[in-house]
């Protein structure tokens, strides 16, 4: 579907004009009062009013339901009473994937807007698989396929069943991977389950603000105590702003132990943003690391 993004403004002489951008949305769920449909974050994006045209041309005015600005994606609702009845018995939820299932090779499909207009289908294979590519307070899994297609536009993955395994995302183009302009890189859906269901309940993802790995064995034999080597704390973030630095070792929040990257992510899903959380790292001081004990306020991404 078509979710169109119009901007109000003023030209030189104050005379008003109206600009409308549109974008790909796929829709992640039906319930008796709404749709609520995913689409990308650069939709919503300044958006003076919001509108969705669905696939059989019927359109219906939509709200920001939530969105998460580092994986760049967003969650609109539209009232199920906003659309016409033959929408409503006509128009079905995508089936979430299982993406931990993807592999090189496999063949996907790419909807939404991968040639840069909406309504465009592309397909092809799943070139590469990158496992524990650091990522905003966690690690992820990137897909990389054979294709170039539009993160802006909104480009969404289905495996061969139909169901949504991941979307087109530019956060990672000037990683270390050696990317080319005609390669996808998406998010995977599996990693993105416990955000998306906060956003479609109008929740915003909690943000801690750091980048971060397991302590290895290999590390460990060094003398850094176990737990999440902050890597980058990021500047502006809740955690750099009360004080964690890069280099320490994230090793509790709360009163629960964190020993690695999927502990740290576990924890966080389970606060709001908000929350005031006591968190534990150590820190290298002469000939030891010391603990210390900061006082978090969960933000918001």
């Amino acid at each position: 579907m078509t979710v169109s993004a119009v901007k109000n403004d003023v030209d030189w002489f104050d005379n008003p004009i109206e600009t409308t951008g549109q974008y790909a949305g796929i829709i992640i769920a039906v319930n008796s009062s709404e749709a609520l449909i995913l689409t990308g974050q650069s939709a919503v994006a300044g958006a003076d009013s919001l509108r969705v045209t669905f696939g059989d041309g019927s359109t219906a005015a939509v709200e920001l339901k939530s969105q998460d600005i580092t994986s760049k994606m967003a969650v609109v609702s539209a009232k199920i009473s906003d659309i016409e009845e033959q929408t409503v018995n006509w128009m079905k939820a995508v089936e979430l994937g299982n993406s931990y299932s993807v592999r090189t090779g496999d063949m996907v499909l790419a909807v939404g807007s991968p040639s840069g207009h909406v309504h465009s289908v592309k397909q092809g294979l799943i070139a590469y698989v990158a496992k524990g590519v650091q990522a905003v307070d966690g690690q992820t899994r990137i897909l990389y396929t054979e294709f170039e297609s539009h993160a802006d536009e909104g480009t969404f993955l289905l495996n061969l069943s139909g169901q949504l395994v991941g979307w087109a995302t530019d956060t990672y183009q000037s990683g270390d991977n050696g990317q080319t302009e005609d390669k996808t890189m998406a998010i995977p859906i599996s990693e993105y389950k416990g955000v998306l269901q906060k956003l479609t309940n109008g929740q915003s993802a909690p943000y801690f603000g750091i980048r971060g790995q397991d302590v290895t064995s290999v590390m460990m034999e060094s003398g850094i105590p176990s737990g999440v080597y902050i890597t980058d704390s990021i500047a502006d973030g809740p955690a750099y702003n009360v004080g964690i630095q890069n280099g320490d070792i994230l090793t509790k929040i709360r009163d629960t132990e964190i020993q690695t990257i999927r502990d740290f992510q576990n924890r966080l899903e389970d606060t709001k943003t908000g929350d005031s959380v006591k968190v534990t790292v150590k820190r290298k001081s002469i000939d030891e690391y010391k603990e210390i004990e900061y006082q978090v306020t969960i933000g918001a991404r």
